[in-house]
Parts: structure tokens; C-alpha cells; sequence
């Protein structure tokens, strides 16, 4: 056994304090480290202990955790089902667009028609480590819900351009915006559901891909 580990097995309790007397009196000024290190008890502390003896634990009956669950899988998991579909349609739609005329509009030679396709998944590629930091450090909701505006928006505008370099400059960006979704609805998943129930709840969402494609390819046949 090593000194740390001998002087760790020697700490004691030497008080105790409540809510109660936590305001009048400070139990405790330093305490030793177990390297010897001299550590003040500052204000702080108490005020995170004072937090911590307010807080309320919540313990519910294996009735209402299903009554819950059922409630968020009835709101959460189909708009996040459909978001991914949705997400997925739009990344094959210049498929569908060669088929109607895309490549005798935009008069592409080559390898120019790849290079949609390409484009896209550049521009997701750079930005999928950058979104992902972004998502952690703030407020997901928020930075997903802003994401997914300015995905739309990019969307709509692919109805404007009149030459191929402006075709593929918005399929950049709209890799760009799409790199956000899958992440936000991983964190998302994570954050609604304990670790047993995010299996099959990302299963269904993540299996949307197939969806999106039947309603594109839907969409495509009716135009």
C-alpha cells in the first residue's frame, strides 16, 4: 500500500452540520489533504452544500416512468423521425432533379454532376468536428433549432440559381448546415432517455434514411 493510500485510510468524520446550522456557524475553516496540502473552506462550499441540502430527489413508481416515456415517445421521437427523413430526402434530390433535366439546365460536362453529390458531403466532412464541439459547449436546442432554419432557407434558394457555380456553392452549404442533425440527435436521444431505452429509439430514427428515400422518390414520380 502506498503513503497516499495509507494517510486516505485514515480520514475520519469528525462532525457533521444540516441545513439548519450550515448559516451560523462554519463547521469546518481548512481541512490536510492527504499530500499535506492545506485547503480552506471558503463561502462557496457552503453555498453548494446549502444547494444541495434544498434539492428534492424525485423517485417515481414503475407505472408513471412508463406513463412518461410513453409521453415523450408520443411528442419527441416522431419529430425527430421526421426531421432525419427529411433531412436524408434532400441529400438525393439532385438525383431525382438529373432525372427531370438538372444536368441540360445547368449545361454540366464531365465529372460536374458528381461533383454535386461531392459537394455536399465536403462541406458536411469539414464541419461535422466543429458542430460537434458547438452542440456541447452550448445550448443544444438552440443551435439545432438555429441550424435547421438556415438548412431550410438553403434549401428554398436552390430554386434561384441560374449557373452551375451557384448550384454547388448551396449544396456546400447545405452539407454544412446537415452536419449538425445527426449529432443534435444523438445528444438529444441521450438526454430523453435512459441508457437501456436509446437503442431502439435510435434505431427508429436512424432507420427514417429509408423513409425519406420512399417519400423523395414518391415526390419525384408525382412531378
Amino acid at each position: 500500500m502506498s503513503d497516499i493510500e495509507k494517510e486516505a485510510s485514515k480520514v475520519e468524520l469528525h462532525s457533521t452540520f444540516s441545513k439548519e446550522n450550515i448559516d451560523t456557524d462554519q463547521v469546518l475553516s481548512h481541512i490536510k489533504s492527504i499530500d499535506g496540502r492545506i485547503v480552506d473552506i471558503t463561502g462557496d462550499v457552503d453555498e453548494a452544500m446549502e444547494y444541495a441540502l434544498d434539492a428534492q430527489s424525485v423517485e417515481l413508481t414503475e407505472d408513471e416512468e412508463r406513463k412518461l416515456l410513453r409521453r415523450i415517445d408520443m411528442f419527441l421521437l416522431p419529430l425527430i423521425c421526421v426531421l432525419y427523413s427529411m433531412q436524408f430526402m434532400d441529400k438525393v434530390s439532385s438525383g431525382y432533379a438529373a432525372v427531370m433535366g438538372l444536368r441540360t439546365y445547368y449545361d454540366m460536362k464531365g465529372d460536374q454532376y458528381s461533383w454535386c453529390g461531392s459537394a455536399f458531403y465536403l462541406g458536411y466532412l469539414v464541419f461535422e468536428f466543429p458542430i460537434s464541439m458547438i452542440l456541447q459547449r452550448f445550448p443544444v436546442a438552440k443551435v439545432s433549432g438555429l441550424f435547421i432554419v438556415l438548412w431550410g432557407m438553403i434549401l428554398c434558394l436552390h430554386a434561384v440559381p441560374k449557373n452551375y457555380a451557384g448550384f454547388i456553392t448551396l449544396r456546400t452549404f447545405l452539407g454544412i448546415l446537415e452536419s449538425a442533425v445527426t449529432p443534435a440527435m444523438v445528444i438529444i436521444t441521450g438526454q430523453w432517455y435512459k441508457a437501456d431505452e436509446q437503442f431502439l429509439r435510435t434505431a427508429c430514427w436512424f432507420a427514417c434514411n429509408g423513409l425519406g428515400t420512399i417519400m423523395g422518390s414518391a415526390i419525384a414520380h408525382g412531378f
